[in-house]
């Protein structure tokens, strides 16, 4: 080693031995303080008694290696000093070095501060677990008003189709039954036209307005089956046309097909599409006419709406699908749904819509579906509203608790030569049919506290054989797979298209011979 690392390394022992202060005690077995070097005043060791600093080490050696070296960088030695200790085994005698007094201090200051952090650090967490707890018990306390809010809406729902379309069967069905005693009155007739016209209207309203408020809507699945057009084509038209009549316009609906296959697509869905497009078209027409065509090639469904209207103006064009746009003209205000329903149903069923509109001249909508693929346990329906049933006796019985609509279907099913009986009673109805079968039965599903659906399996159990058909305002697949599958042979939605439900019955008349 040269001379200049020697002065170097002699500087620095002396550097650390000032900063350590290093007391180094010579013991003899443990037991007895044979020597001592430096300045035992610094750690408090004023009277030459290092007895507590022999029992810390003895027992800090108690459990380990005697016969090994160890350090135990920061101890209490009493007095609230704090120092570190170095155990040396040697022979004949050991050594404990007693050092850094200052430093364990820093030591001691740092291990605090960072028990401090930790403490702080489990404040916090024991905070933020608290914190978490809390917004746990209010999403779950939100969660939980979500799913009542949910059931209140289904329930809502429910409720309103069978307010809403209940009332609508009997405004339409009475209108329909007094025009043919009104037909020499003009002024009357005038009265009737706005009564049928408006009630058209509030039909679609109020499908709009149950599609809006269904909460699943926009998360049920398309119901596609195969159908019949030319059955969709005789509903538009019968539906439409009371109120195309009432303002003297002339309503066309057309259908054609070149395949040589029905049609498989979701019914319903395209049924409110037609309905909303043919009522603006007849609402916003003044003169002239509104034409419908459905054309079907075995791989998609064109719709087209035409009408001689007032038109759409070029700054309405980016806004008329929008909900509630209420941006009408001249004085024809709806209430800004249809459109943006329409294109809701068309995007869910995979198709496009388009328009052209001049003021003045007219509209036209085009609708673009693609062929769907069948649902499973969907089962194809040839004709909805009319399938073939076999009525062997005049008598019937219908089981409804709405006394408009009930009174409605005993006066028409009596108009056209069957003999009606009314009952509200479940009860009174087993033992009548048990007594007199009637030939056909017409029951309600919403019976109230009763379900009608629950009402045709009885019948059916206690050995019914005669027709039934079941109407109801909820108007969807699945009510209709349950009323097949409760043992009913049709099923009718309201609200009920009157004059063909007459025109179907007279056909289904049994023959006096």
């Amino acid at each position: 080693m040269s001379k200049r690392a020697e002065l170097a390394q002699t500087a620095l022992m002396r550097f650390l031995t000032e900063r350590a202060k290093p007391v180094i005690l010579t013991v003899y077995r443990q037991r007895q303080v044979i020597e001592v070097e430096g300045d035992p005043a610094v750690y408090g060791f004023r009277n030459g008694d290092f007895s507590a600093v022999l029992e810390l080490v003895r027992n800090l050696l108690v459990g380990g290696d005697a016969s090994r070296p160890s350090v135990w960088p920061l101890v209490d030695i009493g007095n609230r000093r704090h120092t570190g200790i170095l155990w040396v085994p040697d022979t004949p005698n050991d050594f404990i070095i007693i050092t850094d007094a200052e430093l364990c201090g820093e030591e001691l200051s740092e291990r605090q501060q960072a028990a401090n952090e930790l403490a702080l650090v489990n404040i916090e967490k024991s905070k933020t677990i608290r914190e978490l707890k809390l917004v746990r018990d209010e999403l779950q306390a939100k969660t939980t008003a979500l799913t009542e809010t949910h059931r209140f809406q289904r329930r809502l729902v429910d409720t309103l189709s069978h307010d809403l379309r209940t009332p609508l069967t009997s405004i339409s069905g009475y209108a329909a039954l007094l025009e043919p005693h009104l037909a020499e009155n003009p002024v009357t007739m005038r009265a009737l036209n706005a009564i049928q016209r408006n009630a058209t209207y509030l039909k679609t309203l109020a499908e709009n307005l149950l599609h809006l408020a269904a909460a699943d809507n926009n998360n049920a699945p398309l119901q596609s089956h195969p159908f019949a057009l030319d059955q969709l084509a005789d509903d538009i038209e019968s539906i439409m046309r009371p109120m195309a009549d009432s303002k003297r316009l002339r309503l066309s609906v057309d259908w054609q097909s070149t395949a040589q296959k029905m049609p498989v697509f979701d019914d319903l869905r395209l049924r409110q599409i037609l309905l909303n497009l043919v009522s603006n078209a007849v609402r916003y027409t003044r003169e002239g006419r509104v034409d419908v065509e459905l054309m079907y090639d075995g791989e998609q469904l064109i719709a087209r709406v035409t009408d001689t209207g007032i038109g759409i103006a070029p700054e309405f064009h980016d806004s008329i699908f929008e909900p509630l746009n209420r941006g009408a003209q001249q004085g024809c205000e709806g209430a800004g749904l249809g459109l943006s329903i329409v294109r809701q149903l068309v995007e869910k069923m995979g198709g496009k819509i388009t328009f052209q509109s001049a003021v003045g001249i007219g509209t036209r909508f085009q609708v673009l579906v693609p062929e769907q693929t069948p649902s499973e346990n969907v089962p194809p329906v040839t004709d909805r509203a009319e399938p073939p049933l076999r009525i062997r006796s005049e008598r019937v019985v219908i089981v409804d608790d709405d006394p408009d609509v009930a009174e409605m279907l005993v006066w028409s099913l009596h108009e056209v030569g069957f003999v009606p009986r009314l009952m509200h009673d479940p009860d009174a109805v087993y033992q009548h049919v048990a007594e007199q079968p009637p030939g056909l039965m017409i029951i309600d599903v919403d019976l109230g506290m009763r379900s009608g659906l629950a009402v045709t399996q009885e019948l059916r159990l206690r050995g019914y054989t005669g027709s039934i058909i079941v109407f109801s305002g909820a108007n969807n697949t699945n009510t209709r797979q349950a009323a097949k599958a409760a043992g009913a042979d049709a099923f009718l939605a309201k609200p009920l298209d009157m004059p063909k439900f007459l025109s179907w019955m007279k056909r289904l008349l049994p023959s006096s011979d």
